[in-house]
Order: C-alpha cells, then structure tokens, then sequence
C-alpha cells in the first residue's frame, strides 16, 4: 500500500512536515533551559491564537481533548452542583456520558431537529429560570458539523457565578474565538486538530474568573492527574523559567506544537479562518452541484468540517471505502438515524486537497450509479476559489 495519502477525516490531519520534524529533537528534557524557553513561547503563544489576554492560562496537559474535557468540567464541580449540557450531536452527548460518572445533576438541552443550534435566547432563558453552576458547549461538534455560537451567551454568563465552558476541539485554530469577547472561562482542545499537531496533547485556556473559582472551590470533583489547581502552578513557573514538576510534559510534542502556533501566526488568524470559511464554502458548494445535501443548516455551518447527506440508495461505507482505496481518508458519520459521510477541512489544508477531495467523492458516487458524469462539483469548487482569489 502506498504510503501516500490525504488525510481528510475530521482529525487526525495531514501534518505540516516541518511541525512532524520537531517531532524527531533529541537531546532535550522537561528541566532543560532550551525546553523551559520552547515552552514558555507555546503557552505565551496559546493566549495570541485565541486573543486571550496576559491574565489567562493555557494549560497544556499530555492526553487527549477528552481529557480536556473531564478536566475542564470536573475542577469546577462540587457534589450536588447542576450542569447545563448543550448538544448539537455525539460529542455533546459525551459531556452528559462522562457526568453521569460523577454525584452532579445534569440537564440536556438540544436543538429542534438534528442539524440545527441551540438559540442563544433559549440558553439564556433555561440557565437564569434553573441557575446551573456550570455549562457546557460544544462549539463545533465533529459528528454533525454544526458551529454553535457562543458570544451572545458567554456575554450574558460573565458577571454571574456560572462557569462556562467549550468544547473546542474541533474549532480552536480553524474557527474565530476570542476568548475575551466571547466571555469564555473554560475553552480546551486537542492538538491533532485544526492546531496541527499529531494526537496527544489536551490543552485548557482559563480566564481569571475560572482561575479565581478554581481557587476558591473546596473538594472539586476532579481526579487527581487533572487537577488544573496543580497544572496552573506547572504552566507559571514554566514562564517563569523555573519549573517545577508534577508530571512530565510530553517535550517533542511541546515542541512540535511551538513550530505550528508560529506557522499559525505567521499566517495570521483572520487569514487562517478566512481560508477555513472559503474552503468549507468551496466544498459544501461542490456537494450541492452534485445533488447531496449538508446536514448542518445554513445558520449553523461549521468551517473545519462538513457532514455530507446522502440518498437513501448510496452506501456511506462503499464510498468512504473507495475514497480511502484511493488514497483519500474520509470519514462515516457517527450518528445512526442519518445516511451520511464527513470531511474535515481544517489546519493546513489547501485548495487543491479540497479539489482532490471532491474528486474521489465524484468518482465514488459514480460508481454506485448516483452520477451520469464527472465533473459539476469539481466546476462548482473552482468558481468558488476563483471568486475568492484562491
């Protein structure tokens, strides 16, 4: 099998090759002043992705975003406290799964039909009439590519006690986040999406209000490889050039993610989510040329991912099966009432992997005899580029 392949599943992704080749530094320990400096940098560097200010902490834990996750919920829970979870799809869900682990009261709160947002207005209304101590968003949820905006909420929970939190796992890098304005206390992700690094890392952003709280809580919920009380203490004195240890930083992906936040930002973010949105644009415009359907609504649209629907007569697994047979990873979708596929366009992606993309899809689809020829969902994604000078 060819070792060559486009990668465009919604994460992992294809790496930039000098991020991988950060991978490969030896010679270097989690005490070394080189790696003290590296790591400095990334987590000042975390804070400018975001236009987090100087009074926020990154946090950078080695694990998974579901690791983020149960850290980014557990440090700011008591026995007996009440979450508001908010799903757009699977991974919202996930929220209510991992809480039910733990003595809280959770709620669930979804949109009318699958594909849409919860309105902000709606949120609102249900946190001030139940008062929650903690809610949850999934800002991009990667089973249904839905964007769920934040602002209006974030705004309206920042000079109350509530602890707001995001799921940006599939946003953080790829999607417009500024952690100020939105009025966010706990963003986290994962590095092996739109941020570009290879899977490993969980990594936290937490504003002074979820500092203060993290502070003040007495016997927060949260295991003890999560405790953000002592991580905190690990990312000061990491910028203050004198670490102490808790537990090891995984130091090649530390330094791997340094070399993409400087790619990050030597593209700029505005041009960064500029590119993501023309892109998503180019090829949810492409799926349409070609008959097929986007299950996210258009008020709801994601710019790292797209879930493409299908008629009930095509097989998602063939074509994501030729796809992949043909050098091009795709993804099935992760709900079961739906017949769909997924494509992740996020980090370093370009206009050609998005026509190559668009390409297999057509012959896929072709092949199961739902096309009689080749050819308008690639013409569709060219005018779109071209009208947006790509």
């Amino acid at each position: 099998m060819s070792e060559r392949r486009l990668v465009m599943v919604p994460g992992p992704i294809n790496y930039e090759p000098s991020v991988l080749r950060e991978l490969a530094v030896s010679g270097l320990d989690h005490t070394s002043p080189e790696f003290v400096e590296i790591f400095a940098d990334a987590l000042g560097k975390l804070r400018e992705i975001v236009y987090a200010g100087k009074e926020h902490q990154p946090v950078v834990i080695a694990g998974t975003g579901t690791l983020g996750m149960e850290a980014s919920v557990t440090n700011f829970l008591t026995k007996g406290n009440r979450v508001l979870v908010v799903s757009n799809g699977y991974f919202g869900d996930r929220f209510k799964e991992l809480l039910s682990r733990y003595p809280v009261k959770t709620d669930v709160l979804r949109p009318d039909t699958i594909g849409n947002g919860v309105e902000a207005s709606r949120i609102i209304e249900v946190v001030e009439k139940e008062g929650y101590d903690l809610v949850t968003l999934t800002h991009v949820d990667t089973s249904t590519g839905v964007l769920q905006p934040i602002r209006e909420v974030g705004k309206k929970l920042r000079n109350t006690g509530t602890i707001l939190v995001v799921d940006g796992v599939c946003s953080v890098g790829g999607e417009e986040i500024n952690l100020v304005e939105d009025g966010v206390d706990v963003l986290f992700t994962g590095s092996q999406k739109a941020l570009g690094v290879p899977p490993g890392l969980a990594i936290i952003w937490l504003s002074p209000k979820a500092l203060e709280k993290l502070k003040e809580l007495k016997e927060p919920l949260s295991p003890y490889y999560m405790d953000l009380k002592k991580w905190v203490e690990v990312m000061r004195s990491y910028e203050e050039k004198k670490p102490v240890y808790f537990g090891t930083p995984a130091v090649n992906l530390v330094v791997a993610l340094r070399k993409s936040l400087e790619l990050i930002l030597r593209e700029g973010m505005e041009n960064r989510v500029r590119r993501h949105m023309v892109l998503s644009e180019a090829f949810r415009e492409a799926m349409k040329a070609l008959g097929l359907g986007i299950l996210a609504s258009e008020k709801y649209t994601a710019h790292t991912i797209t879930a493409v629907k299908l008629p009930s007569g095509i097989d998602a697994g063939l074509l994501v099966s030729f796809a992949r047979s043909a050098g091009v990873a795709i993804a099935r979708g992760l709900l079961k009432e739906v017949n769909y596929f997924r494509v992740g366009h996020m980090g370093p992606v370009n206009a050609n992997d998005i026509i190559a993309t668009i390409a297999v899809i057509e012959r896929a689809l072709y092949r199961q005899g739902y096309l009689s020829r080749l050819g308008d969902g690639l013409l569709r994604a060219q005018e779109v580029l071209a009208r947006h000078g790509f």
